[in-house]
C-alpha cells in the first residue's frame, strides 16, 4: 500500500492526502512540488529516482487506509542534492539562488533592497506602502530596518547570480510570556524571479532559524486572495481568520487582511 507521508522532506511543508503538490519517488520519499522542481531538479536526493505527482487516495478509502503521520525532515540532504541550480548551470530559466541571513553592517544591500520594495509595491504587494514609492522612501525604510538588526529583528535575502531577488524578515517577540512565537514580515520576491521557488527557499531558511531559536509558533497577515496567500497555504500555514477593511492596498482601496499561523515541530 502506498505510504502517504504528511510532509516534504526538504522544507517540512504539510502535504495532506488530497494535496496536488506532493511528489514521490518509487520508494515513496515525499517532497513538495516546489522543492522537487526547483531544488532537486526532479530527482530524489535519496535514491536518484525521478519524482512524480503522488496519486490521491479516494476520501472514502482513507478511514480504513489512513495516511502516515510520521514526518521525515532531512533538509541537509536537499542542500547537498546535485541539482542543476547548485552546479551553477542553467536549466531553462532556473539559475543558482542563494538565501542567507543579513548582518547589520551590510548596508550596501540597502539600494537593491529598495529596488525590490518598489517592485513589490508597484506589482500590488500590500506591505505598508502606497504606490508610487520613491527611491528615497524605500531606502529610508531599509535604513531603519538595518538599524534594528542584531536584536529581535532578523533579515534574509535571496540572491540570484549575485543580485537580490527576494527578502523576508522575522520579528522575535520579546515579551516574557511570548518568547515561543515570532512574526513573519514583508516577504518580497522580484517580479522577474517569481516562479523559481524563491519564496519557498526564504521561508525554509526562516523556519529553520526559528526552530534553532526555539520559536514554536509563527504568525503573519497578508492581503486576502493575494498570490502570497497561495504561497503560505502551499507551505502548510493555517488560516486563522479575516479582518475586513484592514489596510489600504497600493492603489488606494481598503482591503481585508487574512491572519495565518504555523506551529513548528522540533
Amino acid at each position: 500500500m502506498l505510504d502517504i507521508r504528511p510532509s516534504c522532506e526538504c522544507c517540512d511543508a504539510d502535504l495532506p492526502p488530497e494535496s496536488p503538490f506532493a511528489r514521490i519517488c518509487s520508494f515513496e520519499c515525499t517532497f513538495c512540488a516546489t522543492c522537487a522542481e526547483r531544488r532537486l531538479n526532479g530527482k530524489c536526493p535519496n535514491c536518484g529516482g525521478e519524482l512524480l505527482p503522488r496519486p490521491r487516495r479516494p476520501a472514502s478509502k482513507l478511514e480504513a487506509n489512513p495516511p502516515s503521520t510520521t514526518r521525515v525532515f532531512k533538509p541537509e540532504g536537499c542542500r547537498s542534492a546535485p541539482t542543476a541550480g547548485r552546479s551553477g548551470r542553467s536549466t531553462g530559466s532556473f539559475r543558482t539562488i542563494v538565501v542567507r541571513r543579513v548582518a547589520a553592517t551590510e548596508t550596501s544591500l540597502i539600494e537593491p533592497l529598495g529596488h525590490l520594495l518598489i517592485d513589490a509595491v508597484h506589482s500590488g504587494a500590500s506591505i505598508g506602502f502606497l504606490a508610487p514609492v520613491s527611491r528615497e522612501t524605500a531606502e529610508r525604510y531599509w535604513h531603519g530596518v538595518f538599524a534594528s538588526l542584531g536584536g529581535a529583528l532578523l533579515l534574509w535575502v535571496a540572491e540570484q547570480d549575485g543580485a537580490v531577488v527576494g527578502t523576508v524578515q522575522l520579528a522575535l517577540c520579546e515579551k516574557d510570556n511570548a518568547r515561543h512565537r515570532a512574526e513573519v514580515q514583508k516577504l518580497q520576491v522580484l517580479r522577474a524571479a517569481r516562479g523559481n521557488g524563491v519564496a519557498t527557499l526564504l521561508m525554509c531558511e526562516l523556519e529553520a532559524e526559528a526552530r534553532r531559536r526555539r520559536r514554536s509558533l509563527l504568525f503573519l497577515d497578508t492581503l486576502l486572495a493575494s498570490h502570497a496567500e497561495q504561497v503560505y497555504r502551499h507551505l502548510g500555514w493555517s488560516r486563522a481568520g479575516e479582518i475586513p477593511d484592514y489596510a489600504t492596498t497600493p492603489d488606494g482601496e481598503l482591503s481585508p487582511t487574512v491572519l495565518y499561523f504555523k506551529q513548528l515541530r522540533a
